[in-house]
Formats: C-alpha cells, structure tokens, sequence
C-alpha cells in the first residue's frame, strides 16, 4: 500500500475477462436454468429485480464496485474502467437511505457500451434509465441523491446479493433475478445449463401430448418415505 493511500480505498484498473464467444453463448439462456445446475448457489438475493419492464437479458462479465453505503463516488469511475459489454455489479451492502446509481450515469454508460449495473442497493431516475434502455437490476427505488465521499473499491472481490462475485465473473439478469457463474467454471455451467434446457423441452413435449404427471409417481413418492392412502 502507498504511503499515503487510504485503507479500504483502492482501484484495480486491468482485470482478466472470459472469452467473449463464450460469454455470448449464454445469451439466450435462462438465469432459473442457471441456477438449477449450479445447486440453486451463485443466485442473488430475491430482492435483486429489474428496475422497468419490459427489459432484455442482462449478460456480461463483472466489474466489481464496492461502494460505501449510499456512496456513488467509485461507482462513476467504475463507469470509465468498464469496457463495451462488462457489468458494473455494485455492493451496496442492501442500503435503504440513498442511491448508488441515476440516469445520469445510465446515460453514460449507455454511451460507452456497458451491458448494465447490478446492485443490491437502491437507484433512482427510472425514467431517464429506460429512455436510454439501459438494464437497471437493483433493491428498489428512492428519490434521494448518493454523497460522493466516501472510500470504496473497484475490480476487488466483493459480495453483492448475498453472492460472492469476482472480476470478469459471467453475470446473468433477467425476469427471474440475477446469477453469477464463475469465469473458471463458465464452459461447464454452459454445458449443464444447455442439457438443462433440452430436459426441459422433453418434458414440455411429453405434456404437449398429453403427459401431466412427469415425476413424483406414486413409487418414487414411497420411495422417499411417504405414505399414501388409496
């Protein structure tokens, strides 16, 4: 640490990020199906929503913000580290007094090309956010500004939802919340999620001729202990 740096204030400016292709291929997949085979694990807090609808799936690597609650000051500069397609996912440690995130800073990151913010923290200027389009996930909704004080971090580890989220992690929103899938494990969830996807449509098949009842017979029910009275 520098001499005169501040404990707890610190900017990581390079971070490594998957492969783009890769990234791209979880374009289209369902943040459920995610979590499903990720052991319903890496899924935020179920507070975490879309902040208007309708609003398309939010996918891209994590640029990480560690924000003093209620703080946006690292937050705007994350926005000038971000690249076209990453994800500002702001700590916000669940703050229900001021906002972290505006329209203003939608705008620009609109402008520059990032994919959207996720926050476990409130936001405001919703109108000015969905003009420009810009995929919004957060806790809620307050009129009330941030400070511009306070210390904080950017491209650190953080928790945010309840979730443990790296630099570059993949980060998924949509109607349902938000996932995180490790970068390292990414190729492996994509695979899982992609064999989730198809058990699924065999399952929507059988029902299309006529199958309602898919699992859970009345063996399998005894089989797992219960009893069950003609």
């Amino acid at each position: 640490m520098a001499a005169n740096a501040k404990a707890g204030f610190k900017i990581v400016k390079s971070i490594a990020r998957p492969d783009p292709e890769l990234v791209t291929q979880f374009r289209g997949l369902v943040a459920a199906n995610i979590s499903d085979v990720q052991g319903r694990q890496n899924t935020m807090d179920a507070r975490i929503k879309p902040i208007f609808q309708p609003m398309p799936t939010l996918v891209g690597p994590a640029v990480t913000v560690k924000a003093r609650p209620g703080d946006n000051l690292v937050a705007f500069k994350a926005i000038e580290l971000a690249q076209p397609g990453d994800v500002i996912v702001i700590a916000g440690g669940f703050d229900i007094n001021y906002t972290v995130w505006g329209g203003i800073m939608s705008s620009m990151a609109k402008k520059k090309g990032i994919a959207g913010v996720v926050t476990d923290a409130l936001v405001r200027d919703v109108q000015q956010t969905q003009a420009v389009g810009f995929p919004v996930f957060a806790i809620g909704l307050t009129p009330a500004g941030p400070t511009k004080d306070g210390v904080g971090q950017i491209n650190t580890p953080i928790s945010c939802g309840g979730v443990v989220v790296l630099p570059g992690d993949i980060i998924v929103g949509d109607d349902d919340g938000v996932v995180v899938v490790r970068s390292d494990e990414a190729s492996e969830v994509l695979e899982r999620t992609r064999a989730r996807v198809a058990l699924e449509e065999s399952w929507l098949e059988r029902i299309g001729r006529g199958e309602l009842f898919l699992m859970d017979s009345d063996d399998e029910l005894r089989e797992r202990g219960c009893e069950i009275v003609d």
